[in-house]
């Protein structure tokens, strides 16, 4: 059986030749878009959001398609504006996020200083995002199987 998601899958314009085979594949979310990025473990946070900032102003120049609001939100200029988040559950997303503490003590900390793995999925969100700023909640969201693959009768 075939399972289709209906997320957008987008990875950064990397090629092959820059990827070392130490690097880790981190997955940024945002509603339901997922990029991808080949990330060193050892780079520090202000570089991987200069990147994510990077691919997301290429690939969406008008700003970031939401399903909760029929504008696309801008995308900032400056890393100092996107929160990331970690699963609260790695087991089951559905439990929510926590923010990473990326303050000015955290700019030099690192996907392998925080214990973040290869393959692991980080939220993200845009300080002045209007469900972010009212609740401090991150859009994520996913592709329901059951709803796409209803059970026969």
């Amino acid at each position: 059986m075939f399972l289709l998601f209906y997320t957008k899958l987008i990875k950064s314009q990397t090629s092959a030749e820059e990827i070392k085979s130490t690097a880790y594949t981190l997955r940024f979310k945002h509603g339901k878009t997922t990029i991808l990025l080949f990330i060193e473990p050892l780079t520090p946070f202000p570089a991987i959001l200069k990147k994510l900032l990077a691919t997301l102003h290429e690939r969406y120049p008008e700003g970031l398609p939401s399903s909760n609001s029929p504008l696309p939100l801008t995308i900032p200029k400056s890393g100092i504006d996107v929160v990331l988040g970690v699963p609260k559950d790695t087991y089951d997303l559905e439990k929510g996020w926590d923010e990473l503490a990326l303050s000015a003590a955290g700019l030099k900390e690192t996907p392998k200083s925080l214990g973040i793995k290869d393959g692991a999925m980080l939220a993200f969100a845009f300080a002045d995002e209007e469900c972010w700023a009212e609740k401090g909640e991150f859009d994520v969201q996913f592709s329901n199987v059951d709803e796409l693959y209803p059970e026969e009768e």
